[in-house]
């Protein structure tokens, strides 16, 4: 009986699946790491044992995220928000890295301001929807302000540029609206907007076009820009039902770029198999479930929307890396949330669970609170 009630409570389930993912990201960063790291001429176990202190420190995350009661974020949203506009603008005053201004490189570590953004998306999003009320309705007082701002954070990461980034805050974005009681009419007139610029981004930038035309038929340029594609779906179709075995496989030999990050699936799928690598993706499902069910165990709003926003987070993340190494999504760099090589994805993400662990708890303290005769919230 304790054992049955243990295990069907959502945080101990919760954790059960991210530590499951966790696991696999030990196995599969170590399977190919190695690869990379003679690539770069650097100690066969330099990316693993970096990914090993990322994971380690990101659990310490985890647990601050826990400690911080969620309530508590609602006096520093101003604060939280001008700060995060503040390390989007200071990446610009770092060299680029493959092209790209998207990192803080200091000398002991570096960090992508991004990754905090996607949080802040959501936590002011959730304090905006729920502190407005009625007013949520209204296109000058409800709609524009938080559009306003949340447009600034996405275009900065857009002229970052990380294209990939800032469709999923908006995808995200746009789901928390529809929970939070916007009027359809005006994120209809917000997607008219934003359509046009998403689709200018790809099409005036030569790789993005490059990339959105071939991915319908790779092998016309598996040497070009599909290349990447190509090596992707080897990688998926070699592996068959059953997998060549964790550490067999071809891909990682240098075919595939990015295997321990962006395609990280792919050399999953290459060596599980499509059955464990189907699995997988449950999981990632299983953990987007248990955070919609605790946040609609809640009639709190902040507390409602907050929780959805994380996980719908996990899951767009997964599901955009997901499509891509299967070829159903143009190429574009995604972490898979819990298993990706990278510190800043892993370091967020586990604050993220954190925070949920803390919302579940603090609602455990409301639920005494009202059993005994205290004040709820």
């Amino acid at each position: 009986m304790f054992l049955r009630t243990y295990f069907s409570d959502s945080r101990v389930l919760l954790l059960l699946s991210v530590f499951v993912l966790l696991i696999l990201s030990v196995i599969f960063v170590y399977s190919t790491g190695f690869v990379v790291s003679i690539g770069y001429g650097v100690r066969s176990s330099y990316f693993f044992e970096k990914h090993l202190i990322a994971l380690l420190i990101s659990l310490g995350a985890m647990y601050v995220g826990y400690l911080i009661p969620v309530n508590s974020y609602r006096r520093y949203i101003p604060f939280l928000y001008f700060f995060t506009v503040s390390l989007l603008i200071s990446v610009f005053f770092f060299p680029p890295i493959k092209g790209a201004y998207r990192w803080i490189d200091l000398p002991f570590f570096n960090f992508q301001p991004s990754e905090f953004a996607k949080f802040m998306v959501i936590l002011y999003l959730a304090y905006y929807l729920d502190k407005k009320g009625d007013d949520i309705g209204s296109f000058l007082r409800g709609f524009l302000p938080a559009s306003i701002l949340l447009g600034i954070l996405t275009s900065l990461i857009l002229i970052e540029p990380d294209y990939g980034t800032t469709l999923t805050i908006i995808i995200v974005g746009f789901a928390m609206y529809l929970m939070g009681g916007i009027r359809l009419t005006h994120l209809g007139g917000m997607l008219a907007f934003v359509l046009p610029v998403m689709i200018s981004a790809v099409l005036t930038v030569g790789y993005r076009s490059a990339r959105l035309f071939v991915f319908l038929d790779p092998w016309q340029d598996m040497y070009g820009h599909g290349y990447q594609l190509v090596q992707s779906l080897i990688s998926v179709g070699s592996g068959g039902f059953f997998g060549k075995g964790i550490g067999n496989s071809v891909q990682k030999l240098y075919f595939l770029p990015e295997a321990h990050n962006d395609f990280i699936f792919a050399i999953i799928s290459e060596e599980i198999g499509f059955f464990l690598s189907t699995a997988v993706i449950l999981v990632i499902l299983f953990i987007f479930k248990l955070c919609t069910d605790i946040a609609f165990s809640y009639e709190n709003k902040f507390n409602r929307l907050l929780i959805f926003g994380i996980g719908l987070l996990f899951f767009v993340e997964s599901m955009l890396h997901i499509l891509v190494v299967l070829g159903l999504l143009p190429t574009k760099g995604t972490t898979l949330p819990f298993v990706s090589y990278g510190g800043s994805s892993m370091l967020m993400s586990m604050f993220m669970v954190g925070v949920v662990l803390s919302a579940s708890s603090d609602k455990d303290s409301d639920s005494n609170n009202i059993s005994t005769g205290g004040t709820y919230g």
